[in-house]
């Protein structure tokens, strides 16, 4: 008998990771806001009688004991993060400060209600192993670790003492986003901030527009940089180059790691412009359905009267803003060394905003290989000086160079093979993950990430498939099982 009837069958086992995910879902938690999901995930960890501890970064440890008969086997550490990427819908009222995520299921898939990403990254797999503890699932010595700030450059996990790490003999990290793969290696990243002080002056027009353009899918920049889809703010940042209007205002996009389908500029123009106006968007539109139709087929480009600001950007401000935003590099630089279907290196062109009189503009170079990151580090530096930005902040972590065939991988492909029949793929993943910086506080961890499928993470349209969940649990319950 497989896991899966071992559980109750898929209904059952769907039902009961879905009701922990709405548990760690009902409380914000974006990245630096864990607070109320920490305490939420402690209580649980009690409720299980287990004694957690957090660290001063908010990131919690609990120990669980082995069942009966296991207790020689090697110590298991399983990790996951708390933090999501807050992908808000436009107008939706949703606040990522105060608000929880609502989750809904529909039409087959977990999602949310449309006002925001649903947060299946990562805490999906976080509730699938709160759901396996509930029914005591065989295993030996486990520590569970959940840490805070993933999305913002692995932060909670750079500030791990080691301690929590000693001792263990493997790593088993679950945020994976596709079922029936092993990942054993992950890129490095580096997370940059340009800023401009804008220079202002009179407008010369008498009409002010704005123009939007929507419709796009967005997404993660490392898990759908490959997918061609519109880089919302290149491409507005092209039209504005061409329009003969002022710009007042420009902007769009989330932050750093998502891929923006969303921008929006205010341009103003003499009187008695505006046919030509809206010819040129929408011819503009039209540019882009043919070089996006498959990748992108919703996208919208509006043009709406607002009252003329008393201000408009200065042309040599215009034309450095729209300037850096074309020549930062973004989609896929290059494919991986040891893996060509996965990607080994891509830059990311993030977020537009106006902040304290400057323009901030923010990207995110994702890379395997180091000469590959020296090469879009120059590109991009480079950008930034010709275009009179300053680098005001950059972090970076580590790749996970990996190790494809060790104990911990093996035990994970005869789990998946044993519970579903299918054959586990083992590769390396391009976005950045914890083992990457908890591997070094203990090198001799074998470490290994699987996750449940997720589809557009980082977007308001982020869902998972609920029929993925249940081969997902029984992976978790084999391997635990028998490793």
């Amino acid at each position: 008998m497989n896991w899966t009837e071992r559980l109750g069958g898929a209904e059952a086992v769907t039902a009961g990771i879905v009701e922990e995910f709405r548990g760690l879902s009902a409380r914000p938690h974006g990245s630096g806001n864990e607070e109320g999901e920490c305490a939420y995930l402690m209580e649980c960890l009690k409720r299980l009688g287990l004694a957690p501890v957090r660290d001063g970064a908010g990131n919690v440890m609990a120990d669980v004991p082995p069942t009966p008969g296991r207790e020689q086997a090697p110590r298991l550490i399983v990790q996951g993060h708390m933090d999501m990427v807050c992908a808000v819908a436009p107008g939706s009222g949703f606040d990522p400060l105060r608000d929880g995520v609502t989750v809904m299921t529909e039409g087959g898939f977990l999602r949310s209600d449309g006002r925001s990403s649903l947060g299946a990254d990562n805490n999906l797999g976080n509730a699938v192993v709160l759901y396996l503890l509930e029914k005591q699932v065989p295993h030996g010595p486990l520590r569970l670790l959940f840490t805070v700030s993933e999305e913002v450059g692995l932060k909670g996990a750079s500030q791990v003492d080691p301690a929590w790490l000693a001792g263990a003999e493997y790593l088993l990290n679950t945020d994976g986003f596709h079922l029936g793969l092993a990942v054993t290696g992950s890129a490095g990243g580096r997370r940059e901030t340009y800023t401009r002080p804008l220079a202002w002056e009179a407008p010369r027009g008498t009409e002010a527009f704005e123009v939007k353009l929507s419709g796009g899918l967005g997404g993660h920049s490392g898990d759908d940089i490959h997918r061609g889809r519109m880089n919302a703010l290149r491409a507005l940042a092209e039209l504005l180059e061409e329009l003969p209007a002022e710009v007042a205002d420009f902007s769009g996009g989330v932050t750093h790691n998502v891929i923006p389908g969303e921008a929006r500029a205010v341009v103003v123009l003499p009187a008695g412009e505006e046919k030509t106006l809206r010819a040129r968007c929408d011819a503009f539109r039209e540019e882009l359905l043919k070089q996006f139709e498959t990748a992108e087929p919703h996208l919208s480009l509006t043009v709406t009267p607002v009252p003329c600001p008393e201000q408009v950007w200065s042309g040599e401000t215009r034309r450095a803003v729209c300037g850096l935003l074309k020549n930062l590099f973004h989609g896929v630089w290059a494919m991986h060394h040891a893996f060509p279907e996965v990607v080994g290196a891509s830059a990311n062109v993030g977020q537009l905003s106006v902040e304290q009189g400057a323009a901030t503009v923010r990207a995110f170079v994702r890379c395997a290989r180091q000469e590959e990151a020296d090469a879009l580090f120059a590109q991009h530096d480079g950008a930034a000086r010709e275009a009179g930005f300053t680098l005001a902040q950059v972090s970076s972590y580590p790749g996970w160079p990996g190790d494809g065939d060790n104990h911990l991988v093996r035990t994970l492909c005869r789990a998946y093979e044993a519970e579903t029949g299918r054959t586990m793929a083992v590769t390396a993943v391009h976005v950045g993950l914890e083992p990457s910086v908890l591997g070094a506080k203990n090198p001799a961890m074998a470490m290994a990430s699987t996750g449940p499928d997720i589809l557009d993470a980082h977007a308001v349209t982020e869902r998972a498939p609920l029929a993925g969940l249940p081969d997902y649990a029984a992976l978790l319950a084999g391997t635990l099982e028998h490793l």
